[in-house]
Order: structure tokens, then sequence, then C-alpha cells
């Protein structure tokens, strides 16, 4: 069953890697080619601010050696995103992405059952941490819920970070049926209330910078490099943390959203044909 799945599904799904201006690799995801000329990703990409580029990259069946990719710019990514036609940021985020270098790459099926149930294997294809090659991990929906009004899964399979983006797979149709993300794991909640008390704690301390002196030494200076010492040591943890439970959000969100931009697409042409008329 889990090699049908592979087999299927493993030359639709790609890393985006985010690179600084000197070039440095900040952070990976994952995500997958959808009806025609889509990426759909986690709405994770819309919080990464220092990134310059991206680099988006499809793999062949070894699951590490290089199919297909691109290099853009972050403000042509950015361009790319489709929005819904409220504005209203979507809690998915979907890339045009209708590059000569992707026009052979499959696209997968995306579910329209909305009866999902627990104890349904399940299969994520995806990226972890930085690594370049993509891997299958299997499991089951334990739970399904709702949180601010919106669908999400709850899988029993091991999800790390790069995972966000990726496919959750129905294992016996092979069709998409969620979006694995990152917000709502216990250990990301944690790592960010964490950050924010560090961060409150150097904006005090920055602020009596050099107004105290022991022996020619500033002990502020010493409590700030312990402060950011724990920020750096919190973020490798945080990066290198499995989590057991994993989360996606109810594929159904994207069938709206394109029903929407599809719409709107029609709405546009009927208005530029009767504006040339």
């Amino acid at each position: 069953m889990y090699k049908t799945i592979w087999k299927n599904c493993f030359n639709s799904v790609c890393q985006l890697s985010f690179y600084s201006s000197a070039g440095i690799k900040l952070l990976s995801m994952t995500g997958f080619k959808a009806n025609g000329h889509f990426l759909i990703t986690d709405d994770y990409l819309f919080k990464i601010f220092k990134a310059e580029k991206v680099k988006i990259s499809f793999v062949k069946s070894d699951g590490h050696s290089e199919n297909a990719s691109i290099e853009i710019p972050m403000d042509e990514l950015k361009r790319r995103v489709i929005k819904s036609i409220d504005n209203e940021k979507t809690p998915f985020a979907a890339v045009n992405i209708d590059f000569k270098e992707f026009k052979d790459i499959p696209s997968l099926k995306l579910s329209k059952n909305q009866d999902i149930e627990i104890g349904e294997n399940i299969a994520v294809l995806g990226y972890q941490l930085d690594k370049e090659n993509l891997a299958i991990k299997t499991g089951i929906v334990s739970s399904t819920f709702n949180d601010k009004n919106l669908k999400y899964l709850q899988v029993d399979s091991s999800i790390k970070q790069g995972n966000s983006g990726s496919p959750l797979v129905n294992a016996e149709t092979g069709e998409v049926i969620g979006i694995i993300g990152h917000k709502l794991a216990a250990i990301t909640q944690s790592h960010k209330r964490m950050k924010q008390i560090i961060n409150n704690n150097l904006t005090v301390l920055k602020k009596s910078q050099g107004k105290l002196n022991v022996e020619e030494i500033d002990p502020i200076q010493v409590l700030i490099a312990n402060q950011n010492q724990i920020k750096y040591i919190a973020n490798e943890v945080y990066k290198t943390a499995t989590m057991s439970n994993g989360y996606a959000l109810d594929i159904s969100y994207v069938h709206d959203l394109f029903e929407e931009f599809i719409d709107a697409e029609v709405s546009q042409s009927s208005l530029e044909f009767r504006i040339d008329a």
C-alpha cells in the first residue's frame, strides 16, 4: 500500500528552502503541486521575513536526486500567492508556480470526501529539518477537532520541523485529505512563549547596558550574552524536536479557495470582454 503511495505521490512533493541575502539557508518546509499549476503549503510561508530568495525543488523516485528546481526572489514568491476574494488571509498558502521547469510535474488529487473517519490509515510525505531527502511516514487519523472555526485532523505520526506543508494522504485512495501545519503543536506554542520572554528580558537589559561596571566588567552585557545563549539553545532544541502527534488542516479549504479563484477569473474575463466590446 505505502509503496504505491510513494510511487504515485513522490514526484508532486517539493522542498521550499529559504536563503538570506548572504546565501545562508534559514529554514525549509514542504509543499505539493495541485490543481494544475499551484503549490500548496503551510501558512508559515507568511511568517518568513528575513529570506531574500527561495529554492523550490522536486526529486526523483530515490527521494534525493533533483528532478526539477527553480530559485526566485521572495518578492516574486509573494506576488504569486493566491489571495481569497474577501482579501482575508487563508489558513494555508497557495502559490502560482506556472514555471516551464515544472510543466511536467504532476498534481496530487485533492479529496472531496468530507467524512474523514478516525482510524483511517494515512501517509505524510515531506522534508524534515534542513535535510534534502524526501521521506514518507505512516500513521492514522487519531482525532478531528475545530480551532478558531477551522477543521483540523490530528494524526498519530512523527512530525519534525520542515514537515510543515506536507500533504496528508489517505493511504487507501491516494488522495490528499489535509495539509500538515506547525502552529497547533504544544512544543511550538511553548517555543513561542519562551522567545517572547527572552526578547522581553533582552529589551529590559539593553536599556541598562553601560550604566553599571564591576571591576571593568559590565554585568548587564554578561546577562545579555546569557539570554542570547539560552535563545540559541531553545531554537536548536525546537528544530530537532520530534512531535508524536501532527495536525493537518482539512483540505476542503483548498477547494473553497480554488472555486473562488476560478469564479474571480471568470468574472474578470467577462468584465474585460464587456469593456473591449
